[in-house]
């Protein structure tokens, strides 16, 4: 879990208490800013390490936004594994060749033995193996969920800090905000 401290909240509320709804709209307006923030930045340090669209990146990543009565802000990423045709994979359809798939985009395609594309009843298309010698059954071959890729400590540096910085810049704007008369 990413955590990103709002500090010396009490102190900017106990500074504004001739206004405290005012303050307390400041603060929520900031963190939510911030988790907006750490949303967009998650989905691009994990596409810059791996080959992801974003769209399925901004699709597992929720967003559950303070109020100005609960002054907390969480961000999940959650969601199955990824299929790994959601990578880079060759071939892109049902086709007898070889099929390779490439994960991290430092990496290098790694040819999946025994693996083939292939559509099944439902329409979803993916890589599968079979599991013993006969024709069924088959399995399907996956890469890891975006929580996993986003809980990569390199990664958590990086969403941490742009976090901290959104949440320091807008808190200072918006209480800034306030004491110039505007909210």
């Amino acid at each position: 879990m990413i955590q990103i401290r709002l500090e010396n909240a009490e102190r900017i509320e106990k500074l504004f208490e001739k206004t405290p709804k005012e303050a307390k709209i400041a603060l929520w307006r900031a963190i939510n800013r911030s988790a907006t923030a750490v949303r967009t930045r998650s989905s691009v340090a994990i596409r810059r390490h791996y080959i992801v669209k974003a769209g399925d990146v901004k699709k597992r990543i929720k967003i559950r936004k303070a109020t100005a009565n609960g002054l907390s802000a969480q961000i999940r990423a959650s969601g199955p594994v990824t299929p790994i045709m959601k990578f880079d994979v060759t071939p892109s359809s049902p086709k007898n060749t070889q099929v390779s798939a490439r994960v991290l985009k430092r990496g290098s395609r790694k040819k999946i033995n025994s693996g083939f594309v292939a559509r099944v009843g439902n329409g979803h298309v993916n890589v599968f193996t079979r599991v013993g010698n006969s024709r069924f059954p088959i399995q399907g071959r996956y890469g890891p969920s975006i929580a996993q890729m986003m809980g990569k400590d390199e990664l958590i540096e990086d969403i941490v800090s742009r976090g901290q910085t959104v949440l320091d810049e807008r808190l200072e704007h918006d209480l800034d905000r306030l004491l110039r008369g505007g909210i």
